[in-house]
């Protein structure tokens, strides 16, 4: 069988975390997080997340933030 791309997906709201993986589950292997910041601490240590699906509003550090730090870095994905 062949091996599930990782996907993470970050959202304030547990429900629509929910709705998400019971939707994506078996399509993709799948990472959660709350909060922008704590997803950009995963992506940095974990270079096989291919995929990021993120709300836009959110603590700590925002959906457009995020994406923000994703294209300035300098992470090889």
């Amino acid at each position: 069988m062949a091996e599930l791309k990782k996907i993470m997906i970050v959202d304030d709201s547990r429900l629509v975390r929910m709705a998400l993986v019971r939707n994506l589950k078996d399509h993709f292997e799948i990472r959660e997080e709350g909060d922008g910041e704590a997803a950009w601490q995963q992506l940095l240590v974990d270079p096989e997340i291919k995929a990021v699906i993120s709300d836009l509003q959110m603590p700590r550090l925002d959906g457009f933030g995020l994406l923000e730090r994703v294209r300035e870095s300098q992470l090889p994905r």
